[in-house]
């Protein structure tokens, strides 16, 4: 885990762990349905080519011969990546394959999204433009400005851009309509520091705002929880005199309908998280708290709507049924040495949750059944929201590209050639 600052610690990155990319729940536009496997593709990295292939290992085709990429995403029938983690040169390739190279889209990007065919960036000087993924780099249109670069944000949910501003030279959370009409929507003075601290719930979205940006030594109680209604942008504050310790809440992460924090969670030597420290509590929309677990939590996520899957100090995990802003339930899920969970949404609603560990990758459904999917053979995995089952890099075929539903069944290779990351999945 990277270390940000000199005395305190925060945990910018979204749901990666080593070379583990998952989905990204902050998607715009109505929910989608449930898609095939044959109705979504995948894409990946093989040796410097670029592949695609539906989910059902049919219609493989080889999209880029020359490619050096990261952070991949798609608009229209064009895919958009950096060529490394620090370019700030926005690319973009068609997905088909009739392209020898990709061909510049926009410089002096610091943060790019998508959303219903339509690739938005944040520019350096802190402007924000959006064009159709389709269209030429010149009909770009800017849709908002005085972006706060020191702590750049973009992400487009529902009809609307949320970003940092600059407002009488105070940093700002807002939002604007995604077409650029209409006047920015102030939400909170503060920051937002990353999209790991949004959270895009059914009725309203979910964030949580560090009222103190610039404090970076000590962390203080500066934490503040707000949902905001997802058509006018207008924001209500959830514990505005009440506020989390910085490091607490960022050694945490979001279930459903509450937000898990660490309380009392120190740092060892090396500046990284003490997980032995601490116990694990949750902050609720309506402003209730209550302790969550005896010990801090490494990872959580949803499952179903009354339930939370948790990794704790000693990488064991546990679900937790919460009713009544307590914990009803606690179910031992009998897996040690794990050290990460994601949760699986079908129709907004979050189905499976997955975990990893030394020893294999495992599903967990909504009644609580832990299936083991693959052993300790796997290197990468990615699963995408609406997309049925998991992908993942058999290392002992070869690093194949390899599929396996949720409950075990229908383990197939997808490719011929080896692996070297798996970039994207898209439902269709």
């Amino acid at each position: 885990m990277s270390k940000w600052f000199t005395g305190m610690q925060r945990r910018i990155s979204t749901f990666l762990l080593f070379t583990l990319i998952t989905a990204a729940i902050l998607g715009g536009g109505n929910a989608a349905q449930a898609a095939s496997l044959n109705q979504s593709t995948v894409y990946y990295d093989s040796d410097g080519v670029l592949y695609k292939v539906s989910g059902d290992g049919s219609n493989t085709t080889e999209v880029l011969l020359d490619f050096q990429g990261v952070d991949l995403v798609a608009a229209g029938s064009h895919l958009f990546y950096t060529s490394t983690e620090t370019s700030t040169t926005l690319l973009r390739v068609p997905n088909d394959g009739s392209r020898d190279t990709a061909e510049t889209f926009a410089t002096d990007v610091l943060r790019y999204d998508t959303d219903n065919g339509f690739i938005y960036y944040m520019d350096a000087k802190g402007s924000i433009y959006r064009a159709s993924g389709d269209g030429e780099p010149t009909s770009v249109k800017k849709i908002a400005d005085k972006a706060d670069t020191d702590f750049p944000l973009l992400a487009v949910i529902k009809g609307r851009v949320y970003y940092n501003a600059l407002v009488n030279g105070n940093t700002w959370i807002v939002s604007k309509a995604t077409n650029g009409s209409g006047t920015v929507q102030r939400i909170a003075e503060g920051a937002v520091e990353s999209t790991y601290f949004m959270n895009s719930a059914k009725n309203k979205l979910q964030l949580m705002v560090n009222t103190n940006p610039y404090e970076t030594y000590y962390s203080t109680n500066a934490v503040v929880m707000y949902t905001v209604n997802y058509s006018t942008g207008k924001a209500s504050a959830v514990n505005p005199k009440a506020k989390l310790d910085v490091n607490a809440v960022y050694s945490g992460g979001w279930s459903s309908s509450f937000y898990v924090y660490n309380k009392g969670i120190s740092l060892d030597s090396s500046k990284d998280y003490n997980y032995a420290t601490g116990k694990a509590f949750a902050l609720t929309t309506s402003g209730k708290t209550f302790q969550l677990h005896s010990k801090s939590i490494r990872e959580v996520s949803a499952l179903g709507t009354d339930k939370a899957v948790i990794i704790d100090a000693d990488k064991k995990a546990y679900a937790k049924t919460v009713s009544g802003s307590k914990v009803t339930k606690t179910t031992n899920l009998n897996l040690t040495n794990v050290n990460y969970v994601g949760d699986q949404l079908t129709n907004g609603t979050a189905t499976l949750a997955y975990i990893s560990g030394d020893n294999g990758l495992y599903a967990v459904s909504s009644t609580l059944k832990v299936t083991k999917l693959v052993g300790d053979e796997w290197d990468t995995f990615h699963f995408r929201d609406d997309v049925p089952g998991i992908f993942y890099i058999n290392a002992k075929d070869l690093y194949r590209l390899y599929h396996i539903q949720a409950n075990g069944s229908g383990n197939k290779v997808l490719s011929e050639v080896f692996l070297d990351d798996i970039l994207l999945v898209t439902p269709n």
